[in-house]
C-alpha cells in the first residue's frame, strides 16, 4: 500500500488557488499524523499485557499502512501518549527456567501457556488493527471533505483528487469516497431546493349571456 511521503509541491508560478490546495493537503497530512499517533498508542495499550511496547509498535507499522516519511513522527507521538508506568512488560514470574524445563509436564504446560498467549495476542491485534483502520478512514473522509471545499470544481472531483493524491488502495478509496459523498448528501439533499414558479395560464371562463342560456334551455 503506497502513500505519498510529502505533501504535493508547487512550482514558483503557482496561483493563489493552488497554494490554498497545498495548505489543505498540509492540514490533511498533519491530521493523519495525529490520528496515527493516537491509534498507535491505543494499539500498544491493547497488546501491552502480552507483548512489549516496541513489539507492539512494530506490529502497528506492519498491520496499519503508515507512510515512511511519517513513521518517526508517529513513533515519537505515540511514545508521548503512552503511560509506561501503567504498562507491564510481558512477565516471566512463575515461568520455570533452567533444569525445571527438563520435566516433560512442566515443559508442556509452558508451551501451552505460550501458545495461548500468542493466540490471544493475534486476536487482540486483529481487533486493534480494525479499530485503527476505522479511525484512519474517518480522518480520510474529513480530509477529503476539507479539500473538496477548497479546490475548484465539483465536490465529487475534489474527493477523487484527494484519493488519487493520497494513493489510497481500491477498497479504502471506495469506502472514503462513499462516506464523503454520504456526508455531502446530508447537507445538500436536506436543503430546500429553489424552484422557479411556473405560471400556468388558466383558460378564461367562457361567459355566456344569461338570456342566451335561458333561450337555449327553453
Amino acid at each position: 500500500m503506497q502513500f505519498p511521503n510529502t505533501i504535493p509541491s508547487l512550482t514558483s508560478n503557482a496561483s493563489g488557488a493552488d497554494r490554498q490546495v497545498q495548505v489543505a493537503y498540509a492540514r490533511a497530512w498533519e491530521a493523519l499524523v495525529e490520528t496515527h499517533r493516537a491509534e498507535a498508542a491505543t494499539f500498544v495499550e491493547a497488546l501491552a499485557p502480552l507483548v512489549s511496547v516496541d513489539e507492539a509498535l512494530d506490529a502497528y507499522f506492519r498491520e496499519v499502512p503508515v507512510p515512511v516519511g511519517m513513521r518517526d513522527a508517529v513513533r515519537t507521538g505515540a511514545f508521548l501518549r503512552i503511560d509506561f508506568s501503567a504498562l507491564d512488560a510481558p512477565g516471566t514470574d512463575g515461568t520455570p527456567t533452567g533444569w525445571a524445563l527438563l520435566n516433560p509436564g512442566i515443559l508442556l504446560g509452558v508451551t501451552r501457556r505460550m501458545a495461548s498467549a500468542t493466540q490471544e495476542a493475534r486476536r487482540r491485534m486483529t481487533l486493534a488493527t480494525a479499530r485503527a483502520l476505522e479511525g484512519l478512514a474517518a480522518t480520510h473522509k474529513s480530509n477529503a471533505l476539507m479539500l473538496a471545499g477548497t479546490r475548484a470544481g465539483s465536490s465529487e472531483d475534489g474527493v477523487r483528487h484527494y484519493i488519487r493524491t493520497m494513493d489510497l488502495p481500491a477498497h479504502q478509496a471506495q469506502m472514503v469516497y462513499q462516506q464523503a459523498l454520504a456526508a455531502m448528501a446530508e447537507v445538500e439533499l436536506d436543503a430546500p431546493v429553489a424552484q422557479e414558479e411556473s405560471v400556468i395560464a388558466s383558460p378564461a371562463p367562457t361567459r355566456i349571456p344569461f338570456l342566451k342560456v335561458w333561450a337555449r334551455a327553453s
